[in-house]
């Protein structure tokens, strides 16, 4: 049986070589059962057919020439091309990969319906079902992935990598969509980069980033966003200049601009809000519309909904109230001391951006009816009900103001523009205490003046003092004048007693002496 087996292989290979040149007619071979049509030389087999499978075996090279047509060089499978390399380094491979009027260069395809419609194109790669399956004057694009870059037209320099990856885009260029769904709405945004299943979805703006599970989803005319973490920027359709890093963060975000959110569920609610930044999680929770926050630290600015120009340092650093402005807290409500390299705070103070100067009335008697305590710190928030008992009272006694008092003094005394109490807050009275800065100064000019005064007047009477000594004294030396005259007075009527003693005496003599005489 093998003998006439070989005879007959030799048979065929003598009409196959000659059928052509020497008469048409066609070949019929039959194999038995079992049979094995064989090709071979002395030693080696080429070519094998087996009647029990069917299978054949090319036991060499396959050469096929370069396809220069639909009808040379090209492997089809049922009436499909299938492998072919038309054009200048193309590579198809796939039913109805490629085409055969393209003059486009350098091209590789692999899929059915891979760049099956191009022109110009070149330098592509599109492995997948319909990947590149429009393009016609794309360059450089490469697409690997069923339906990649499908509708891709004009679009250049782009990278789809991933389950219908930009499958919409016709014009856009310079995008790079890794992940399922990834860039799905694109049609002519260019410049952006998406990262995950579903990133930049909608998207049909420019200069986006998005790395992460359904990051920066919504966006659509949105442009210069950055979006790492699933979910973060979610919702955004025409904001721009966002940057969000963190799980959900800036998640409702739709038209707010130039915001900055670092952290899971960093700028969460923000809708408008603008120019503000969060560092920390959970930071600027709640912000909706307020503009120009900025906040750091975990839940930092967390309470804040529609509250601007903000400034919130440290872990639950809150405003006065959501809704407040132009405030600055630093640290959580249990911070006990701030310290800093300086004591003093530089404020804006220049005159020419003053106007209506006036000195200030408000002074000592003002000041008189200010009340400083001393108080021991028994915080409602330390309590799960918001009601203080005392059980959690501080021992350390701290010195300080009542704010229900200062604003007592305030609007009793008609100057309730002093501001020395933070009333946004009802249910969170604080004091501004260092609004009475310019009021004490005005106390001590005050009781400056009063001293000065009354220096004044003890100079005078320091004088009249000195005057009364100077008179005293020469009142004491002329009573001492008088006293010694006095004293020669009582002497001289001394000696004019005893004169007139001895002249009575003497008178007396020469009278008896007279009377004898006679």
């Amino acid at each position: 049986m093998k003998t006439k087996i070989n005879h007959l292989s030799k048979l065929v290979m003598f009409y196959l070589m000659f059928a052509s040149t020497v008469f048409s007619q066609s070949i019929t071979n039959t194999l038995g059962t079992g049979g094995v049509f064989t090709i071979k030389d002395a030693t080696n087999n080429f070519f094998t057919l087996s009647q029990s499978t069917g299978q054949v075996n090319i036991l060499r090279s396959l050469r096929l020439e370069n396809t220069t047509s639909s009808s040379l060089g090209v492997l089809f499978k049922g009436t499909n091309p299938f492998l072919h390399n038309y054009g200048t380094e193309n590579t198809f491979l796939g039913i109805n990969s490629g085409n055969f009027t393209m003059t486009g260069i350098y091209n590789t395809a692999m899929g059915s319906n891979s760049l099956s419609f191009n022109t110009t194109g070149s330098y592509n790669t599109a492995v997948g079902w319909n990947s590149l399956f429009y393009n016609t004057t794309g360059n450089q694009n490469t697409a690997v992935g069923l339906s990649s870059l499908v509708f891709n037209n004009g679009g250049n320099y782009n990278t789809a990598v991933g389950y219908s990856t930009l499958p919409y885009n016709t014009s856009g260029s310079f995008n790079t969509a890794v992940g399922w769904l990834s860039l799905n709405s694109n049609i002519n945004g260019g410049l952006n980069t998406a990262l995950g299943v579903q990133s930049l979805y909608s998207n049909n703006g420019g200069y986006n980033t998005a790395l992460g599970v359904q990051s920066l989803y919504s966006n659509n005319l949105g442009g210069y966003n950055t979006a790492v973490g699933n979910g973060s920027l979610y919702s955004n359709l025409g904001g721009s200049w966002n940057t969000a890093l963190g799980y959900i963060s800036l998640f409702s975000n739709i038209s707010g601009f130039s915001n900055t959110a670092i952290g899971h569920q960093a700028l969460y609610s923000n809708t408008t809000g603008t120019s503000n930044t969060a560092v920390g999680d959970s930071s600027l929770y709640l912000n909706t519309s307020g503009n120009g926050n900025t906040v750091l630290g975990r839940n930092a600015g967390s309470t804040i909904t529609t509250g601007g120009n903000l400034t919130c340092i440290g872990i639950n650093s809150q405003p006065i109230s959501g809704t407040a402005i132009n405030q600055i807290t630093l640290g959580s409500p249990s911070i006990t001391a701030l310290r800093c390299a300086v004591q003093t705070i530089s404020g804006v103070s220049d005159a020419r951006d003053k106007k209506n100067i006036t000195d200030l009335s408000l002074g000592i008697d003002f000041l008189m009816k200010v009340k400083p305590r001393l108080f021991n710190w028994d915080k409602r928030e330390w309590y799960n009900n918001n009601v203080s008992d005392g059980s959690k009272m501080k021992e350390t006694p701290t010195a300080g103001f009542i704010a229900q008092e200062l604003d007592e003094v305030q609007t009793t005394e008609n100057s309730e523009w002093l501001n020395l109490v933070l009333k946004d807050n009802p249910e969170k009275l604080e004091a501004t205490s260092g609004n009475l800065l310019p009021v004490m100064v005005k106390a001590i000019q005050e009781l400056k003046e009063e001293n000065d005064l009354l220096k004044q007047n003890n100079e005078k009477l320091s004088a009249e003092v000195v005057s009364f000594k100077s008179i005293n004294e020469k009142l004491s030396a002329e009573v001492e004048a008088f006293k010694s005259i006095s004293e020669k007075l009582v002497k001289l009527e001394q000696k004019v007693n005893e004169l007139n003693s001895i002249k009575h005496t003497s008178f007396n003599g020469n009278k008896v002496s007279m009377t004898n005489s006679k």
